[in-house]
Parts: structure tokens; C-alpha cells; sequence
């Protein structure tokens, strides 16, 4: 579920890149106190616009159209999309973001309020997977900033939208690998222009400047520690702390969200690392700060992962409580971006039938294509939601069908009578190299061991099966390392995953059985555990696989 935000990431929508310096563009009494409110607003703002601020900004915006003042309305409905988007409500942003769009036809984007426009806009149709449409707008907000006068406030919109632009790639990313690379590129792109920024502290401020290069180094962390073809926590972390460092800075503040965002994702990967007190550390002052600026979609990111933490600790009373809250959560937030999507494609389809009452007889059947291609959009974008997991799903069960991931017969078990020895400091090669005559056996033991079954049993330890393959902990966990690049538990819920999924396959009378049996038949102790594990190494739910396996009749006579 981290492809929410983020996961997926929490993208840098709350940056309204105010000027600190003052817009003077009217030239008569009424758009001077037009700018002069604005400015009042700006001021206040300072990185994010306060929703109290809605019904003064729709009124500006109201008198400014009343006059015929185009800067006024844009300046203003540049604030009311910053404000919208901080809200999480795309088909606001869409909405106006659209009617702006007519509005600036032919206009200077002296200040950037166009090209934040355009950006903004983008990021809400990326957010709701309209990704090619998001990419066009992506596009017009650079080409437009490219036309800011002032250098610094040029490239800070410049490279703002650099970091934006990599929703699209993130929501391509299954699509193709090499997508992913260019969301470093982009990152990298981003912070490159934003060095650029001096810091005189005009027209951008210190916050903006430094609040960027610290997301954009956080972005760069998650990138390397979640999405990159080859995982390196290392840099990750290195990414992670650089931003980190930035944020704590006593000469300027940063945005209360990115700190939220950033204690998060430390919390995730002292996770992957092991370190479950530092992981824990910077979980709980992610929810402590969470409380004081509500951001639901944080406290996903904060209740998964303590789950899993507590998982790691062995703390089942705790990984459950943290599950529950989890899954809660997410399932509301689905709604409301489903609902949100939902509204965006109607009203797109009554635009075009609206076309198509005014067009003339021959319009008809443009218009009538038009309403079809909208049609067929709606059935995209609900589609779209699982085209990931249905793609992995079909992938299992190419896998499957192929034997790529065989299921271990039975056998009886093989004698010992020649390996009674346990394996002694002696067959060393050298000081840390195990004999390759012992990894030999030891792998041989592991074949038998993965056809027997025996894994299956929930007091499994590294101990007990050292003990029954006549070795010692340390030679089992380094063969089992160097030859699965898993450590023990990893391979063991390998197996035990590979087991369920072959029974949820080959004999559907599973898949009426409740996720705690099944968790049960498989060796986990507890269904959080076991839903975990499966998620994790399939990329999908089990609940996922066993409704697609029904609907697909897989293995059932007719």
C-alpha cells in the first residue's frame, strides 16, 4: 500500500513557492488592493497556504474576474490549487486548474503562477492515474517556467517540477524498468537546479530553497531504498540523513509535512536494517508531529511499518494492533480517491455531451466519439488501480503453470549414515571461508530437507534444524545466505509461501478456507504475519490471488 504517497511517495505538493518580495502588476486602485491582499496572504503563508484562507482567496478571485484582472485571478487560483492539493482534493484542483488554463492563454508568467498552475494540475491527474495528461501538463509548467524573469524564481519552479514530474514515472514504473531510472534522473536534475538558488533569501526564501533539497534528497533515499533495480540502503540511508541534517537547520523551517514524511521513511529503513529501536524512534515522532498537522496518509506509512517492526520483535499483541489500524485506514482513503476519480471521468463525460448538444448535425459523430473515448477512460482508470497486481497475479501463475517455481515432492527421508559428524571448526579453509566439501553436504541436506516438508512445523528454529542436518548455526545461516541471498527466516517463509500457493492452485476446496487456516497449514503463527510474508513475496495478497483464482475457474472441472 505504499504506492500511495507514495509511496508512491508524499510528493512536494504543499510548496506554493511564494515570494517573499511584492507583486506590484496593478496599475489601478482596485488591482493595487487586489495585490496588496495577495501579498497580505504570501506573507502569512510563507510555504504552505492555511485552508482559512479559501474564502477570502475565492473572493479575490471573484472581483478579479469581475474587473477583468487575469493576474489577480491567476495569482489567486494558483493559491486556491496549492490549497487543494494539500487537502488530497484532485477534482478541485483539475476543476480549476482547467479554467485557469483559459485564462492564461497568451499571458507572461512573469511571477511562475502559471507554470505552478500547470504543476499542480499535473501532480492531481498523476494522482489519480490520468499519467499521460499529467506528463503534457508536466511539460507546459517548465516551458513556462523557463519564461520567469527573476533567475532564482525561475529555477526554483524549474526544479520543483523536476521533482514532480517523477509521479509519472512512478506510476509507470511496472510498465517499463528503465522508467525507473529516469525518476534518479529527474531527482538528480532537480537538485543540480536547485544549487543554482542563491541565498539572499529573495524572491525565494531559505525555507523553499533548503525545504527542496531536503525532499529532494529524501526522494532520492526512497528511490535507492524501495524502487531502484538494485536496492543499496547505504545510500539510501547517506540520502536520507543528508536531508535529514537539512531539515534540522536552525537558520530556516522546513515544512512540518516533509519532517513527518522524513522520520517515516528512517523508521523504514532501520526496519529493512534491523535497527528496531531507531526504527521505532523516528516512528513515534512521526505520529507525535502527525497529531499536530493532521496527514492521514502518514499515519499508513507509520502504522504499516510498525507493524512490521513488531513483527521483526517478535511482538504479536503489538503487530496486530498496528495492522488493524493500517488496514482501517487504507480502506477509507480508498474510498476517497476512488469517489475523487470517479467525479473527475463524469464530468469529463458531460462536457463532452454538452458538446454534443451545441455541435451541429455533423459534430454529432465526433462528439459521439469523444463520449465513447471518455467511456472507455472510465473503464481504464478503474482498471488501472489493479492492473500492477493483476500482472503479478498472471505472472504467478505463468510460474505456476511452467513449474518455474516447482513444488517439493515427497520423499522418504534420506539416511545420514555417512554425514553423523557435525561439521567442526576443522574444515575451514581459512579463518572465514566455510570447506566447499561442507557446503556440498550441507546443500545436499537442504534439497532433502525442502521436499520433506518438515518446514512446515511453527517451532522451527535455526537451531533445530542445525541440529538436524548435523551442523552448526553458523555454516547452515552462511551456505543458506550465500546460496538464496535470503537470510534464515526469509527462506524458510519461502517455502512455506510456495507451499500455500502450490494447495491455493492445485486444489481449489483451499480456497474456501479462512486466511488464519491457511496461515495455520503453512507453519506462521499468527494471519498478520502470514499476510505479510505473502504480500511481500508475491507483491499481492493472498485474499488477492485466491478472488483471482476463483474468478478464473483455475484448476476446476466444468
Amino acid at each position: 500500500m505504499r504506492k500511495y504517497f507514495y509511496l508512491f511517495f508524499v510528493l512536494f505538493f504543499f510548496q506554493i513557492a511564494f515570494s517573499q518580495n511584492i507583486e506590484s502588476i496593478g496599475t489601478t486602485p482596485e488591482t493595487k488592493a487586489i495585490d496588496k491582499k495577495l501579498d497580505d496572504i504570501a506573507e502569512v503563508s510563507k510555504a504552505f497556504i492555511d485552508p482559512k484562507h479559501e474564502t477570502v482567496l475565492l473572493k479575490i478571485k471573484d472581483e478579479s474576474e469581475k474587473i477583468g484582472y487575469k493576474a489577480g485571478v491567476l495569482r489567486s487560483g494558483d493559491y486556491l490549487c496549492g490549497l487543494y492539493l494539500g487537502q488530497r482534493n484532485s477534482k478541485a484542483v483539475i476543476d480549476l486548474g482547467n479554467k485557469l488554463k483559459k485564462v492564461a492563454k497568451d499571458q507572461k508568467d512573469t511571477y511562475g503562477h502559471i507554470s505552478s498552475i500547470y504543476r499542480r494540475n499535473a501532480l492531481a491527474l498523476g494522482y489519480i492515474g490520468l499519467d499521460e495528461a499529467s506528463l503534457k501538463d508536466f511539460k507546459k509548467a517548465i516551458s513556462y517556467a523557463e519564461t520567469i524573469e527573476n533567475e532564482d524564481k525561475k529555477n526554483y519552479v524549474i526544479a520543483t517540477s523536476y521533482e514532480n514530474m517523477t509521479v509519472y514515472y512512478e506510476n509507470k514504473k511496472f510498465d517499463k524498468t528503465k522508467l525507473k531510472d529516469s525518476m534518479e534522473y529527474y531527482y538528480l536534475k532537480s537538485l543540480e537546479v536547485t544549487d543554482k538558488i542563491s541565498d539572499h533569501g529573495k524572491p525565494v526564501p531559505l525555507e523553499q530553497k533548503y525545504g527542496l533539497l531536503s525532499y529532494v534528497n529524501m526522494s532520492l533515499g526512497i528511490y535507492h531504498m524501495k524502487i531502484a533495480r538494485k536496492i543499496n540502503f547505504p545510500l539510501a540511508e547517506k540520502y536520507l540523513l543528508e536531508g535529514y541534517k537539512i531539515q534540522n537547520n536552525k537558520r530556516y523551517t522546513v515544512d512540518p509535512y516533509d519532517k513527518i514524511y522524513m522520520y517515516n521513511q528512517l523508521g523504514y529503513l532501520y526496519l529493512k536494517t534491523r535497527d528496531y529501536k531507531k526504527s521505532i524512534e523516528y516512528l513515534n515522532a512521526a505520529m507525535a508531529l502527525e497529531k499536530q498537522h493532521s496527514y492521514p496518509a502518514s499515519r499508513i506509512d507509520s502504522f504499516e511499518t510498525l507493524a512490521q517492526v513488531y513483527v521483526g520483535m517478535g511482538d504479536k499483541e503489538k503487530s496486530e494492533l498496528y495492522m488493524n489500524k493500517y488496514a482501517l485506514l487504507v480502506d477509507s482513503l480508498d474510498y476517497v480517491d476512488k469517489k475523487e476519480a470517479d467525479l473527475v471521468i463524469k464530468k469529463m463525460v458531460a462536457e463532452v455531451d454538452q458538446q454534443h448538444k451545441e455541435s451541429s448535425k455533423k459534430q454529432w459523430m465526433i462528439t459521439g466519439i469523444f463520449v465513447l473515448i471518455a467511456g472507455l477512460v472510465t473503464a481504464i482508470l478503474w482498471r488501472r488501480k489493479n492492473k500492477a497486481l493483476r500482472r503479478k497475479y498472471e505472472q504467478m501463475m505463468v510460474n505456476l503453470k511452467n513449474g518455474a517455481v516447482a513444488l517439493p515432492e515427497e520423499v522418504q527421508e534420506e539416511s545420514n549414515e555417512n554425514d553423523t559428524e557435525t561439521e567442526s571448526e576443522q574444515e575451514l579453509t581459512s579463518k572465514n571461508t566455510i570447506s566447499a566439501d561442507t557446503v556440498a553436504r550441507i546443500l545436499k541436506k537442504l534439497a532433502t530437507f525442502e521436499k520433506s516438508e518438515k518446514y512446515l512445523k511453527k517451532d522451527l528454529t535455526i537451531s533445530s534444524l542445525a541440529g538436524q542436518l548435523n551442523t552448526n548455526t553458523k555454516y547452515l545461516s552462511e551456505v543458506i545466505k550465500n546460496n538464496t541471498s535470503q537470510n534464515f527466516n526469509h527462506y524458510i517463509n519461502n517455502l512455506r509461501i510456495n507451499y500455500i500457493v502450490h494447495k491455493l492452485y492445485n486444489e481449489p476446496k483451499y480456497r474456501e478456507y479462512k486466511i488464519s487456516y491457511l496461515a495455520e497449514e503453512c507453519g506462521f503463527a499468527s494471519s498478520q504475519v502470514f499476510v505479510i510474508a505473502f504480500k511481500k513475496i508475491n507483491g499481492l495478497t493472498p485474499s488477492y490471488f485466491i478472488q483471482s483464482l476463483k474468478e478464473d475457474k483455475v484448476n476446476i472441472s466444468v
